[in-house]
C-alpha cells in the first residue's frame, strides 16, 4: 500500500505476485530483494478494460477521463469525456459543425438512438461548464455520469454495434423482414413526419429536408437558419400569422424583410390588419411555424417578388429541420395570393 506521488491517493500495489509500493506515477517496486516487475493496481478499481474494438485514440481519451475520476478532478472528468465524444463524431466521419449538431448528425444517420442523444447533450453542457471557472462546480455525480455515458457511447457505436451486424451476416435471410427497424430512414419514417411533409408526399410535390443544428434553450431566427445552411435570404422565407379584421391568416415573406400590414390587407379585400402575438402562436401546436399543414385551411398571401423559378425554404413545423421546396409548389399546396406585402425592415 502506498500514495500515488501523483495523485496523492492511497493506491494497493502487486508486483511480480506480492504487494508492492509505489515509487512514482507509472512506476512501483516490490519489497526488497524480490524481483521487479509491472505494478497493477487492486485498489481502487481501476475501471473495466475497454474493448479492443473502441479506437486507440477514444480508448485513451477515457482512460485519462477515469484517471481524473479516481484523482477527484470532476472538471477535468467531465471536460475528458467531452473531448472523447468530439473525437467519436470526428471519427464517424461527423466533424466541423459543432458538437451539438454533430451529436444530432448522429442520430439522424441512425448511429445512435434517441436516449443516448438526450444524455449526450446533456452532458456536452455540463463539459462546457467544466471549462469554466464562472460556472457552477462539477460534482462527483456529474463526473461519474459523464464516464458511464462514454462508456455507453463507445459500447454501442464500436462493440455492440459491430456485434449486431455480424449476428446479421451470421443468420443471413432470416432477419431480412426486420430491416426496416435497423433503417434510420425507414424507421417510423411516417410518424416522424410532419403535417407539411404529409402534404407535399401525398400531393407528390418534390422536395428535400436540411437538417441544422437546434438547441431548444436558445431558439434561432429565420435568418441564423439560413446563414447556417447557406441559404440566400430571398429564398428562406417566414410565415407570418396575422389577423385581417379580426380572421386569421397567413403572410409569407423573405426573412429579411417585414409584413405591409396595408398592403396585405388590401390583397385580402380587407380593411385592417396586424400581426398576432405570441400567445396565438402558442395554440397552432408548433414550434416552428410552416406555411404548410398548418391545423386550419386560412387565407394565404405570399410576397409577389419570390423567385417563381427557383426553390425556396420553409419552416417544416418542428425545429431543427427545413424544408425546400420548388415555389410553384408553395403557392399551389396553400392556395396562395401573390402580392407586394414585403418591405424593408423600419
Amino acid at each position: 500500500m502506498a500514495a500515488c506521488q501523483g495523485c496523492g491517493q492511497i493506491l494497493l500495489l502487486r508486483i511480480g505476485g506480492v504487494p508492492g509500493r509505489a515509487e512514482g506515477p507509472g512506476r512501483a517496486e516490490g519489497p526488497e530483494g524480490s524481483e521487479g516487475g509491472s505494478a497493477e493496481v487492486l485498489w481502487p478499481d481501476p475501471g473495466g478494460a475497454t474493448p479492443p474494438e473502441i479506437p486507440a485514440r477514444l480508448r485513451r481519451e477515457l482512460r485519462e477521463a477515469r484517471t481524473c475520476l479516481r484523482a477527484g478532478a470532476y472538471a477535468p472528468a467531465v471536460v475528458m469525456v467531452r473531448r472523447l465524444m468530439e473525437g467519436v463524431c470526428h471519427d464517424q466521419g461527423v466533424s466541423g459543425r459543432g458538437l451539438h449538431a454533430s451529436l444530432a448528425e448522429l442520430r439522424r444517420r441512425g448511429l445512435i438512438e434517441g436516449r443516448l442523444l438526450a444524455w449526450a447533450q446533456g452532458l456536452r453542457i455540463v463539459g462546457n461548464e467544466g471549462a469554466h471557472i464562472a460556472a457552477p462546480p462539477v460534482t462527483r455525480a456529474d463526473a461519474e455520469d459523464a464516464i458511464a455515458l462514454a462508456e455507453a457511447l463507445l459500447g454501442y457505436l464500436y462493440v455492440f454495434s459491430a456485434r449486431y451486424q455480424e449476428f446479421r451476416r451470421r443468420r443471413g435471410g432470416e432477419l431480412a423482414r426486420f430491416d426496416i427497424l435497423d433503417d434510420p430512414v425507414r424507421r417510423g419514417a411516417r410518424a416522424r413526419e410532419t403535417p407539411a411533409m404529409r402534404i407535399l408526399r401525398r400531393s407528390r410535390a418534390t422536395f428535400r429536408t436540411h437538417s441544422y443544428s437546434h438547441d431548444p434553450s436558445r431558439p434561432k431566427s429565420r435568418k441564423a437558419i439560413a446563414e447556417e445552411l447557406g441559404v440566400p435570404p430571398e429564398r428562406m422565407l417566414k410565415a407570418v400569422i396575422v389577423y385581417v379584421d379580426g380572421n386569421v391568416a397567413v403572410a409569407v415573406v423573405p426573412v429579411a424583410s417585414e409584413v405591409d400590414v396595408d398592403a396585405l390587407a388590401r390583397a385580402l379585400g380587407g380593411r385592417r390588419a396586424r400581426v398576432a402575438g405570441l400567445s396565438d402562436l402558442r395554440l397552432l401546436g408548433q414550434d416552428a411555424v410552416s406555411p404548410l399543414g398548418l391545423p386550419l385551411r386560412v387565407p394565404t398571401v405570399v410576397d409577389a417578388a419570390g423567385p417563381p423559378g427557383a426553390t425556396v425554404y420553409v419552416a417544416s413545423g418542428r425545429s431543427g429541420l427545413e424544408l425546400e421546396v420548388s415555389w410553384s409548389d408553395l403557392v399551389r399546396l396553400t392556395r396562395a395570393v401573390a402580392a407586394p406585402i414585403a418591405r424593408a425592415p423600419s
